[in-house]
């Protein structure tokens, strides 16, 4: 080797050497930086944060932006994705998913009620997932998929207190269990297998309590294609759905838990492959729900439970032309409802139950698509709130109170013909939150008194986005919780106490650090190191560090990114590596990767290669 070129390595060497330093210095000031993050408490009211032992939260901002290293400057976590929201005498159940696997998880708003349950574990990202969660008293029932095999599991709000129910076990095609529902202390739900197709079950949280409730179409496979029982709901202390029978078509059951008791309420359509009925909505101890029975088109329907108390409540578009009845809404002893009684505009009507106090509440002029129309509407007060357009705005904030007179435009939230979409309404102490558009932000939080003076933007949560699409606002104590997108962060579970400053991000579940590298290296050109690729959910630092077989260089490395990362590393071989690449052709090579997210997730992998010229 002449002088030039030995000159040439010292200074390269010498320049990856100041690098690794440089790359430590920036991890100490990240990991720094995130303990310092841990000790300051997120301000708002019922801010959460993970319970003892468990990695820290991100907060919203850093205590200190010098002290971030440059790579994770404007990095983001990519997000736990909350779902199934759920509310249990002031508990929140919920899963989301971490590098961890997906966990089921509860929270009162506070640091020590913040609780991982139950880790349903088969992989990152990939673990068994509860998919179903329904709350039965002071328990809450969730579904795991483990494989082909669904499992039925239930909780009382403690990890020891988290067990199996049921296994139900499927041969060619697995089991599904769906449709979660609650009757006074039993659950109902569905299942479907290759022995009885879809089928009724309820469970009392013990396995021998767990039954087949009714095979409504016997036949297995055959049933698998057919419509088994779904739209369950609940009225009084029992359950109405919709099933075919295989003779009767998709038709109103009802259930008393017991086989016995499961029975075709009434056939509406004879002769045909049913009524299909759906929309079924309880008002106290009376089902409304929409049907056809093929001389009046889709129409309002109610229901007491027996045949003779099955009938039409009002044919809106008299005739065989459908009405089409949507956003079916309890308010009091009355029902709320949108449907087209001519044309195409979807109006606002109001019933009793009876022909003569089914009436039109107000026209609108809405149109019949489902951007446009009425679809979006709740209870709010003695009336309803809902979104909807008339002759002069866009699809906006209405309240009703079941006259024409008080049905009134509360906001032109996106002014002009533009559309705010309200929808996703939920009542929390006599303010209604709901999600809307004004043109200026994405789709964000909002709330409403039911003036317009009392209708304001809560937070722009995505103020660097789009929108954050608050999705699943659930009421649980005394806050609103939701799920929530922004840049940083990801999908994660936001809470609000109705004010800007009081909506904050609960929990930074999922700050990442899933890692992959290959299995696989190959030599550089001048055989003087090794090239892998590797991948990240997310921007940080990984360290390598020589194991097993040795042969490489310990190294750090930055991997930066907007989401998932992926890039090829290089690692350089010691000079032992070097001779016998060289000289045999081959080397055997291991190292311990090590990566942190700029969020503070860590994650580890051992490889060794084989590595050939």
């Amino acid at each position: 080797m002449s002088r030039r070129q030995r000159t040439d390595r010292k200074r390269t060497t010498r320049s990856r050497v100041a690098r690794a330093k440089a790359l430590r210095r920036h991890a100490r000031a990240r990991r720094a930086a995130t303990a310092a993050v841990t000790a300051v408490a997120v301000t708002g009211a019922g801010a959460l944060a993970l319970p003892a032992g468990a990695p820290a939260a991100a907060a919203l901002t850093r205590s200190s932006a010098a002290a971030v290293p440059g790579h994770c400057e404007g990095a983001t976590t990519p997000g736990s994705h909350p779902r199934h929201l759920t509310d249990v005498d002031g508990t929140l159940y919920f899963a989301a998913t971490d590098t961890e696997g997906t966990s089921l998880w509860r929270t009162d708003g506070s640091e020590a009620g913040t609780v991982r349950l139950k880790l349903m574990e088969t992989g990152r990202y990939y673990g068994d997932e509860p998919q179903v969660l329904a709350a039965v008293g002071d328990a809450v029932f969730f579904r795991v998929e483990a494989g082909l095999r669904d499992e039925l599991w239930r909780t009382d709000g403690t990890p020891a207190g988290t067990e199996r129910v049921k296994r139900f076990t499927g041969e060619w095609r697995g089991t599904s269990l769906d449709d979660f529902t609650a009757v006074g202390d039993a659950l109902f739900f569905t299942t479907s297998d290759e022995k009885h197709g879809d089928t009724l079950w309820s469970s009392d949280g013990t396995s021998a309590g767990t039954v087949l409730v009714k095979d409504v179409l016997p036949g297995g496979r055959e049933s698998y294609y057919d419509y088994g029982p779904s739209y369950l709901t609940p009225v009084g202390d029992a359950l109405f759905f919709v099933a075919d029978d295989g003779k009767r078509g998709l038709e109103l059951w009802r259930s008393d838990g017991t086989t016995a008791g499961t029975t075709i309420v009434e056939n509406i359509r004879p002769q045909s492959d049913g009524s299909y009925p759906r929309d079924l909505t309880a008002v106290g101890d009376t089902l409304f729900l929409t049907a056809d029975d093929g001389a009046h088109g889709r129409e309002l329907w109610r229901s007491d439970g027996t045949a003779a108390g099955t009938t039409l409540v009002e044919d809106v578009r008299p005739g065989k032309k459908s009405a089409h009845p949507a956003a079916l809404t309890a308010t009091g002893d009355r029902l709320f409802f949108s449907a087209v009684d001519g044309g195409t505009d979807r109006d606002l009507w109001v019933s009793d139950g009876t022909t003569e106090g089914t009436v039109l509440v107000k026209e609108l002029a809405t149109g019949d698509d489902d951007e446009s129309g009425l679809y979006a509407m709740a209870a709010f007060g003695d009336g309803v709130v809902f979104g909807g357009p008339d002759a002069d705005h866009g699809n906006e904030l209405w309240t009703s109170d079941g006259t024409a007179a008080g049905t009134v435009l509360v906001e032109d939230l996106f002014p002009g013909e533009e559309s705010a979409f309200p929808s996703s309404f939920v009542e929390l102490a006599g303010t209604v939150y709901f999600v809307a558009r004004d043109g200026v932000t994405g789709r964000e939080l909002w709330r409403t008194d039911g003036t317009g003076a009392g209708t304001f933007l809560v937070r722009n949560i995505n103020a660097k986005g789009r929108s954050s699409d608050p999705d699943e606002l659930t009421v649980s104590g005394d806050g609103l919780f939701f799920r929530a997108t922004e840049r940083a962060h990801g999908s994660e579970l936001w809470m609000s106490d109705g004010s800007e400053a009081g909506t904050v991000l609960t929990l930074d579940l999922n700050r990442g650090g899933a890692f992959s590298v290959a299995r696989d290296a190959t030599a550089t050109p001048t055989l003087d190191a090794v090239r892998v690729r590797a991948s990240s959910d997310s921007s940080g630092t990984l360290e390598v560090a020589p194991s097993g077989s040795g042969g490489v260089t310990a190294s750090m490395h930055d991997l930066s990114g907007t989401g998932a990362v992926r890039q090829r590393l290089t690692l350089d071989l010691t000079r032992a590596a070097k001779r016998t690449l060289r000289r045999t052709g081959k080397v055997v090579v291991g190292a311990t990767f090590t990566f942190t997210s700029c969020g503070g997730g860590t994650s580890t992998a051992t490889r060794t290669f084989t590595v050939k010229k």
